[in-house]
């Protein structure tokens, strides 16, 4: 197998899993559209979501297939942070869709914030060039744990 076709095998399972939690966990706009202070529309979030994600597995194919030109130890953070993040991504619709705990929904948003910046802080050790690609996510990370805290605040 070419190395190019793991390559794009790597990029689309990594996207598939990013996608993954959708497909288990439906979303409900109903339930969204009863919120109070519920000011973006729901398809800025069908938007923005798939961007990031087809950035992220992007970013993870290159960084995954490049991994023995960095230090195994920070390597090792990369990845490890990569995985607890996408436990929060994972949960995100578990808590807000299934379960309808905005309370949970601020803790799985922030969380994924968190993560998201020592993945960006562990990438920059990495690869410079390559973290930048982390500002989208980490700007709208931040926007949701805010919107989130709003949410639950105000329902």
């Amino acid at each position: 197998m070419s190395t190019k076709f793991k390559k794009i095998i790597f990029f689309l399972i990594n996207l598939f899993l990013y996608f993954a939690p959708s497909l288990i966990f439906r979303g409900d706009n109903g339930y969204y559209n009863t919120l109070n202070k519920a000011f973006v529309p729901p398809i800025v979030f069908m938007i923005v979501w798939p961007i990031l994600f087809i950035i992220l597995s992007g970013v993870n194919t290159y960084l995954f297939s490049h991994k023995e030109e960095y230090n195994h130890k920070d390597f090792r953070m990369f990845f490890i942070f990569t995985i607890i993040n996408y436990i929060f991504i994972f949960l995100y619709p578990l808590g807000f869709f299934v379960l309808k705990s905005l309370f949970l929904d601020y803790i799985f948003t922030l969380l994924t914030c968190v993560t998201a910046l020592l993945i960006t802080l562990e990438c920059l050790l990495l690869n410079k060039k390559v973290t930048l690609f982390y500002i989208p996510y980490i700007l709208w990370t931040v926007f949701a744990s805010i919107y989130s805290i709003i949410l639950y605040l105000n329902n």
